[in-house]
């Protein structure tokens, strides 16, 4: 069942600051206010350290125009592979 994924899926945090964040030249901060999210704990999802619930995919989706499923599915395949290394 280990073998399922061949390697780690990314955390959607690492996502959301490479793809997102940083090409529009946003810091922690202004994401925060942006995203209506708490700054710490946005800095806490892009060091991989919270999980992105289904409020925060909620704000993210409507921010940068795509969908809630789209950061729920990369948190689900992120935990399952946690999940099945233990």
């Amino acid at each position: 069942m280990k073998d399922l994924f061949q390697h780690e899926p990314p955390h959607p945090g690492e996502i959301l600051l490479e793809f997102y964040l940083s090409p529009l030249g946003l810091d922690v901060t202004a994401a925060a206010k942006k995203l209506r999210i708490n700054r710490s704990r946005l800095f806490r999802i892009i060091s991989g350290k919270a999980r992105i619930s289904a409020g925060d995919a909620r704000k993210l989706s409507k921010v940068f125009k795509n969908t809630p499923f789209l950061w729920m599915n990369m948190q689900r395949s992120n935990d399952l592979w946690n999940a099945l290394q233990k």
